[in-house]
């Protein structure tokens, strides 16, 4: 499987070209979409240049709709707070905790720090292109991240993935409620979530508010 990302008008023409020639060659393509085709690269510089391939997309493959706004992804990578703990450990303590600010917040996150064992270290991770991410606290088998460092900043599918491949357990504190005024940082979120989920990475959360309560008037975010 592949993790695509269009961000500009290079990318869309990539991902055009792509799929124009695999289904040239009769090869069977099957792939998700947090959008529906008519929604792809919306609002996207030079859009009207990837609008043919739009109808590409329409003509010759069969679009499916969920039909659902339930993000089922955010419901596998994290837990609410409401008694239930990671199913695939044994540990009893929670992985979405809130508010960040509590009194229990940061020993839980302490907690869940120190069950990744070794010594604790800043660490440098490869990226592919030769790029690289700074981990300002890591150990063995756990990073811990500030939300700012990872969805403030201008990274990508690819810099999310190389933090998923490297730990089995990520951290993130202080995410705040997410709304129409924090659009960037909202999909640079929901792109960790779908790389921690694919690499079946533990995702834990020190969050400002209640999960059903974390993305606020972002329906096209989660389709």
């Amino acid at each position: 499987s592949i993790v695509m990302q269009i961000v500009d008008i290079a990318d869309a023409m990539i991902v055009k070209r792509l799929f124009t020639l695999l289904l040239d060659l009769g090869v069977v393509v099957v792939t998700t979409s947090n959008r529906p085709p008519e929604a792809l690269y919306e609002g996207g510089i030079n859009r009207s240049v990837f609008l043919p391939f739009i109808d590409v997309l329409n003509k010759r493959m069969s679009v499916v709709g969920m039909g659902s706004q339930y993000d089922y992804r955010i419901d596998r990578a994290i837990e609410a707070v409401n008694g239930r703990t990671n199913k695939e450990i044994c540990s009893s303590l929670p992985t979405y905790v809130s508010p960040s600010n509590g009194e229990s917040a940061r020993d839980i996150l302490e907690e869940w720090f120190a069950d990744g064992g070794g010594s604790t270290r800043k660490e440098v991770v490869p990226v592919a292109m030769g790029r690289r991410i700074t981990v300002a606290k890591a150990n063995d088998t756990c990073g811990w991240f500030d939300f700012g460092e990872l969805c403030r900043r201008p990274l990508g599918a690819a810099d999310y993935l190389a933090i998923a491949e490297r730990f089995s357990t990520v951290l993130v504190d202080n995410v705040p409620q997410l709304g129409a005024n924090t659009y960037n940082e909202a999909r640079r979120f929901v792109l960790l979530i779908d790389a921690l989920y694919e690499a079946r990475t533990k995702l834990v959360l020190s969050a400002a508010v209640s999960r059903d309560s974390l993305f606020v008037g972002f329906d096209a975010i989660v389709e």
